[in-house]
């Protein structure tokens, strides 16, 4: 497990979002190296747990903002001060590719490395797709769609032939 941090800081409001300002030290510790964009964390507001992406804010600080779910059960509003435990979420493994879907992708100049390309939650909806088939024919058509998708996208990148 990450190891936690603690600070404290007012809640600011931000147009029509309520966040505190992560301390630079606590930001540099959480960003990792090298540091990450956004970056995956839980921990308590005011003793309230709370998960969610830390956001940059220039500098390489971060914002953590506060959800109005949290924020009520924390029972704080813009000006409060916040008292925050933070650690860092590892990122969640990725998704068991199906054997069908592998031969299939393999099969397809690219096909492996344009599925990779897609986002985390693509290639688990894809997944999820495909594994929602009963019988077998609708499974083959479902890879066969998704093979598809990442064949089209592979063309527009320019990486696919004309022919496939």
């Amino acid at each position: 497990m990450s190891p936690s941090y603690r600070f404290t800081a007012p809640l600011r409001r931000l147009a029509m979002n309520y966040c505190v300002d992560v301390p630079a030290d606590v930001s540099r510790e959480l960003a990792g190296s090298p540091p990450e964009r956004y970056v995956r964390v839980e921990g308590l507001a005011s003793g309230r747990p709370f998960r969610t992406r830390l956001t940059p804010r220039g500098g390489g600080a971060f914002r953590l903002f506060l959800s109005g779910a949290v924020r009520a059960a924390a029972g704080v509003s813009a000006g409060d001060v916040v008292e925050v435990e933070i650690r860092r979420r590892e990122a969640p493994g990725e998704p068991e590719l199906p054997a069908d879907l592998a031969r299939a992708l393999a099969a397809l100049p690219g096909g492996r490395e344009g599925f990779a390309r897609l986002t985390r939650a693509q290639r688990e909806g894809m997944i999820a797709f495909i594994e929602r088939a009963r019988r077998e024919e609708t499974r083959a058509r479902y890879v066969g769609r998704v093979v598809e998708e990442v064949r089209l996208r592979l063309a527009r990148r320019g990486r696919a032939g004309a022919g496939l």
